[in-house]
């Protein structure tokens, strides 16, 4: 996918590779074909739940930003996009490319708020909040900025609110929480909590069921959500890559140990802390949520 050439910038390309996905945006002078900077977006699944994956690309100059590209992926569902403005009137949707490839200038200056998937029906079926968009800057030598806000299925408890029960959990999350089978003794369950995606806000809510020892700072901790993730977990230095069943899931830590993967279905992470052979725990309280 092309934009218009801007004087000062050049044209502004984007295509989309690996897996999981990522985009890649460049800008090329447009008389020589050399390239003036390249810069590859974070890697995003867009899905059902979270119909979008966004980054903000700025190129910068020695005076400020050149140009300033919102580097959109859709999901099946969706057609279009629209960015969300500090302005009154609202820019029109940018419809994507066949692979769900959009690009969407953006004017300098003015603050983005978050981005629409937009259905067939022209409706929005799904917002991308401005904390879950990666920021990326570049003068051609190097990329600074900040990523968007991931999911967080390997984190502890954060943003949200407690449940009475299972059954108010299931109720208000939509669907039915899935527990382990094991667990190590002489924990005791705690009240289920529910976390709202930050980033997707129309999206169903994570749950949060943590077992505790009353008598030390033991705990083992589930997260789940429908997935797949928006932001799948990297993987990289400090961790290991190790199945849960037929998926593949990502484990790090030693004395506070993480652990998350993905069924076709729901996205899963678990949390083991203060134990002893806590990533033996950590793969053992998975695969009794996943079989292997």
């Amino acid at each position: 996918m092309v934009l218009e050439p801007l004087a000062v910038a050049g044209i502004a390309a984007a295509s989309v590779v690996g897996e999981p996905p990522q985009a890649r945006i460049a800008w090329v002078d447009p008389d020589s074909g050399e390239i003036i900077a390249r810069v590859a977006c974070p890697p995003g699944r867009p899905s059902r739940w979270r119909p979008l994956v966004a980054t903000e690309v700025t190129l910068a100059g020695v005076d400020g930003p050149l140009d300033r590209v919102l580097v959109v992926r859709l999901a099946a569902e969706a057609v279009a996009v629209a960015s969300i403005l500090a302005l009154e009137d609202e820019p029109p949707p940018v419809r994507a490319d066949p692979e769900g490839l959009a690009l969407v200038r953006l004017p300098v200056g003015v603050a983005l708020l978050g981005a629409d998937a937009i259905g067939p029906s022209g409706e929005p079926i799904g917002r991308l909040d401005v904390a879950g968009i990666s920021h990326l800057e570049t003068r051609g030598a190097a990329v600074s900025g900040r990523l968007g806000m991931g999911h967080g299925m390997g984190a502890g408890i954060g943003h949200g609110h407690w449940a009475n029960d299972l059954t108010d959990a299931a109720f208000e999350a939509g669907y039915e929480p899935v527990l382990p089978g094991w667990l190590p003794a002489d924990l005791e369950m705690g009240r289920p909590r529910i976390e709202p995606d930050l980033a997707y806000p129309a999206a169903p809510p994570a749950v949060i069921v943590a077992w505790t020892d009353p008598q030390s700072s033991r705990r083992v901790l589930v997260r789940q959500s429908p997935g797949p993730l928006a932001s799948p977990d990297p993987g990289g230095k400090g961790s290991r890559l190790v199945s849960i069943g037929d998926a593949p899931g990502v484990l790090r830590g030693r004395g506070f140990v993480t652990l998350v993967w993905e069924t076709a279905e729901r996205a899963f992470g678990v949390q083991v802390r203060a134990m002893d052979d806590g990533e033996q725990i950590a793969l053992r309280v998975a695969r009794s949520i996943s079989p292997a």
